[in-house]
């Protein structure tokens, strides 16, 4: 794994306690005992973290504008007229590359300048193309240790299409540049998608673009009108930005800094730098640091059990042994308990949680739809026989399609985080059982044992499958060719009722199929869950049973050998105790607590 690359600016102590981690990691899945696959998964999670840095606001606000001010270059589309209709994450890359996912599960990998092809309404109408999302490879500092930039479409145009596609993204977002302009007053629509916004991200910040339209006195006027606005808005202080990103990025371009200067860029950026640097980074750092420590502790823990093998007399050890034995059976029927627990919990979850709500959901849908082609009719009712059919159809597929793909985003929510906390609850009563176990068998074997909690980590993020829509099949030939053939006066009543009547069969038919798939992926969720928490399990427990073995075996070889492996211990101990004295300095005392 490579190495984490610091943000220009950013703190350096902090990036000297990641590279101390994942030393750390290194040297502890090198030592035999410790669980070294976890050590992987560790290492892993210290060069993925994410972090959603999500800008957003309404349309012609210079969002696309404001990224690319950040990375320096004009890579996003920008324009006078809506023009982002999907959203397009940039993350970091070695260079530039454009991968478009695509409705169905197909991937493109496009040039950079074809890219207004597909994130633009003029070249993407409604994002007839189908696409899924962009995602963006990019050399920028900007997109170091997990920083991922968000661009989401507009809101408040006259797509709709676009508002959805911003609000879907919310629930992902760990902070968000939230983009107004200088040159309009905030109106009621942008504070209320502010107040939206609060309740998902960690962290909002204002900036105001355009300030190069004003000015001087007439951008003091305009910030004091905003800031107040927002004050009032959310009755909190949130920080204010007033910038040019088109300042900015020439700035950028050419090396004037003195343009950068006039631009407001830099205490924007400097201030996302700190905020990066140093809010998101402790508790993040401690979480990991408490999960080695408690491998840590539990190989010792072995090591001490395997030295009192080779040490003690053999028969009064063999005794605690037996007794260890019965207290791991007991451990063993807990979890057992507990697993069947978790099964039963999510399949509650499914029964009283989400299928009310699906049949509620479907229901209000089959009568949205009857009214729905009535009004539609009466704007197609003018076309052929054919054409009406083809037409209502269109717009039944769509309206279906937007309906589920809007109350699947809400209960995706609602349903990632009842999930997150079914496995929470399960790796809490887990780990307590082992604690337990561990408790019992220090005070059999006269050894230490340190208890030292670590969080939950199967999140939703990793570990809960989802798939949002299953494209409705074709209405094909709802009409028969003598109903087409009639006057068109008598073939649309008729098309019109068969309508109505297979676009409610084809609502249930979608609530049918959503409410397999939840099931289905919560089942595959719950089995991952349990797989590679009682692997954890296994491997903690297993451990013991392995230095009660090898320390009798070698102990009944010989004297020498038990001199040696003696010998051994010690200088595994050693280390270990140096690993965790690294370990109290990477997490500070904050984290240690």
């Amino acid at each position: 794994m490579s190495s984490p690359m610091a943000l220009p600016g950013a703190n350096a102590a902090d990036d000297s306690r990641r590279l101390e981690l994942e030393s750390c990691l290194r040297e502890a899945a090198a030592l035999p005992g410790v669980d070294a696959e976890t050590c992987r998964w560790l290492e892993e999670k210290l060069g993925d973290e994410v972090f959603n840095l999500v800008v957003a606001g309404e349309f012609k606000r210079g969002k696309s504008s404001i990224i690319n001010a950040l990375l320096g270059e004009p890579l996003l589309p920008a324009g006078v007229v809506p023009l982002t209709s999907v959203v397009t994450a940039i993350r970091a890359g070695p260079h530039v590359r454009v991968h478009m996912e695509m409705r169905g599960g197909q991937r493109l990998t496009i040039e950079p300048a074809a890219l207004g092809e597909y994130v633009t309404e003029r070249g993407n109408p409604a994002n007839a193309k189908g696409v899924e999302r962009v995602v963006i490879d990019h050399p920028s500092p900007w997109l170091a240790n997990g920083v991922r930039l968000v661009d989401t479409p507009g809101i408040g145009s006259v797509y709709e299409h676009n508002t959805d596609e911003t609000r879907k993204y919310l629930p992902q977002a760990d902070a968000v540049l939230f983009v107004a302009s200088v040159d309009q007053p905030v109106s009621r629509a942008e504070l209320d998608f502010l107040k939206d916004i609060r309740a998902y991200a960690g962290k909002v910040f204002c900036v105001l673009n355009k300030t190069d339209y004003l000015r001087p006195e007439e951008l003091r006027e305009a910030l004091a009108f905003s800031s107040a606005a927002v004050r009032k808005a959310l009755d909190a202080e949130v920080p204010i930005f007033a910038v040019s990103a088109r300042l900015a990025l020439d700035g950028k371009r050419a090396g004037d800094s003195e343009a950068l200067a006039r631009s407001g860029f830099r205490e924007l950026e400097s201030t996302l730098r700190r905020f990066m640097a140093s809010e998101k980074t402790d508790a993040w750092l401690s979480s990991l640091v408490r999960s080695l420590k408690r491998l840590l502790a539990q190989a010792r823990f072995a090591l001490d059990v395997e030295s009192k093998a080779l040490t003690e007399p053999l028969e009064r050890f063999e005794a605690n042994v037996a007794a260890f034995r019965e207290e791991k059976a007991k451990a063993e029927r807990v979890r057992a308990d507990t697993q069947v627990l978790l099964e039963a919990d999510a399949r509650r979850l499914l029964k009283e949680d989400i299928e009310p709500g699906l049949d509620s959901f479907m229901r209000e849908q089959q009568a949205h739809i009857g009214q729905c082609v009535d009004r539609w009719f009466s704007d197609l009712k003018k076309q052929p026989a054919r054409q009406l059919q083809l037409g209502l159809e269109d717009r039944v597929i769509q309206e279906i399609r937007s309906a589920y793909e809007s109350w699947l985003v809400r209960e995706d929510v609602e349903l990632s985080r009842a999930f997150e906390t079914l496995c929470s609850r399960f790796w809490a009563s887990l780990q307590e059982s082992v604690d337990e176990l561990m408790r019992h068998s220090s005070e059999l074997f006269a050894v230490q044992f340190e208890g030292i909690r670590t969080d939950s980590r199967w999140t939703t993020e990793s570990h809960f499958y989802y798939k949002f829509w299953y494209e409705p099949t074709s209405l094909k030939l709802l009409s028969s060719a003598a109903v087409l053939a009639l006057p068109r006066m008598l073939a649309g009543p008729l098309i019109v009722r068969r309508m109505k009547a297979t676009a409610t069969e084809l609502v249930e038919t979608q609530a049918g199929r959503i409410r397999h798939d939840i099931e289905e992926r919560l089942k595959k969720s719950v089995h991952e869950a349990e797989r590679q928490m009682l692997r954890q399990i296994d491997t903690t427990v297993g451990g013991i049973d392995t230095a009660i073995a090898n320390g009798i075996a070698i102990r009944r070889r010989s004297a020498e050998r038990a001199a040696d492996r003696s010998s051994a211990i010690d200088e595994l101990r050693r280390r270990i105790a140096a690993l965790d004295a690294r370990l109290v300095r990477v997490a500070g005392v904050q984290g240690m607590g």
